[in-house]
């Protein structure tokens, strides 16, 4: 069977037709038809349940849990949750997202910067579902950067004062042109009293 350069030429062009028919647009997050002029700040939201916390020290230092929810208003498609711990070893949380929270203020600091070394691999695209992901940040009013690789201890404690707690969530969601970076926050004070 021999095929002519004309027939060829044909099936190279509907490969090509076919092809890029079934080839999904990623420029607008791959988002339904009705969102596509929306920006991921408004497809995702960090939120918390009070405008501020009260807490005395006492109670603190045996531990408290402060609850918020990242809502994810639509499915997206081709999303790259980052870590943003110094060795990005951390796992996600709720959703796939990789939640950074962080307490400071008056030269005070806790977060969970320092998990130590471990591997970086590249984090596949993934899709991130739409739903409401409860998530609680836990702390004993303590100034700490992580364990580290060596069991960094906590530092002293918190004296009173107001502080902010800030949850951040960072990544890209690749598109046909590039990858387009996302950051997302938000904050809430913590006031301590003696």
């Amino acid at each position: 069977m021999t095929i002519s350069s004309r027939g060829a030429a044909v099936k190279i062009v509907l490969a090509i037709v076919i092809t890029g028919c079934s080839r999904k647009s990623t420029d607008t997050f791959d988002l339904p038809e009705t969102a596509k002029n929306r920006t991921i700040d408004n497809i995702i939201s960090i939120e918390f349940s009070k405008k501020a916390y009260h807490f005395s020290l006492a109670e603190v230092s045996k531990g408290i849990t402060i609850d918020y929810t990242i809502r994810v208003k639509q499915d997206i498609y081709n999303a790259i949750p980052r870590p943003q711990d110094d060795g990005f070893v951390s796992g996600p949380g709720p959703g796939g997202l990789f939640p950074f929270e962080k307490i400071s203020g008056n030269g005070q600091s806790y977060s969970l910067r320092d998990l130590g070394l471990g591997p970086q691999n590249e984090k596949p695209s993934r899709t991130i579902k739409k739903g409401v992901y409860a998530i609680s940040f836990e702390w004993e009013g303590h100034n700490w950067t992580g364990p580290s690789d060596f069991d960094n201890p906590k530092g002293d404690p918190f004296p009173p004062g107001r502080y902010i707690l800030t949850v951040r969530i960072v990544g890209e969601v690749e598109t046909v042109k590039r990858k387009k970076p996302y950051d997302i926050a938000n904050s809430v004070e913590v006031i301590l009293v003696p």
